[in-house]
């Protein structure tokens, strides 16, 4: 099987998944092992932090630093094409799945309209939002030039 080199992607994404999304990551690190209250805040501001369920904050965290190591490391030591396409499918999945729980948590606090809204709201939406989007382009090759030999010839 041909290897469709990693050296095609567009300067942008390979900047993007090798440098921004790990560290985007590791600020879910910090929040789910270091400062969970905020984490909580962050999305359910009239919601106060549970040590009870310390559990689901450290496999969140956990699962960030998953992403965080497979993020900065799996780029930067595959050059097949084909791996970075499987790892942003998946890591798409997991921002569509972020986006729908930040619209669940909205919609279980009434405050669904952007007026309700508070800061961390917006920097927690504006993000999974770039993320997926950013994704989504890369996954449908937007920024790609087509190879010499699937160009029309004159």
């Amino acid at each position: 099987m041909a290897v469709n080199p990693a050296s095609i992607v567009p300067g942008f994404y390979s900047f993007f998944f090798k440098n921004l999304d790990p560290l985007i990551a590791l600020w879910g690190v910090y929040l789910n092992f270091i400062d969970p209250d905020a984490a909580v805040k962050a999305s359910a501001p009239a919601s106060t932090y549970d040590p009870s369920q310390v559990f689901l904050f450290h496999q969140a965290g956990g699962l960030a630093l998953a992403v965080a190591v497979v993020s900065a490391v799996l780029p930067r030591y595959s050059q097949d094409l084909g791996v970075w396409r499987i790892l942003q499918f998946a890591l798409f999945l997991s921002d569509i799945a972020g986006l729908s729980g930040i619209y669940n948590s909205l919609a279980n606090q009434g405050r669904l309209s952007p007026n309700a809204w508070t800061s961390d709201d917006k920097g927690l939406a504006a993000s999974y939002l770039v993320l997926t989007v950013v994704r989504a382009f890369f996954l449908l090759g937007v920024g790609f030039t087509k190879p010499a030999s699937a160009k029309k010839s004159a």
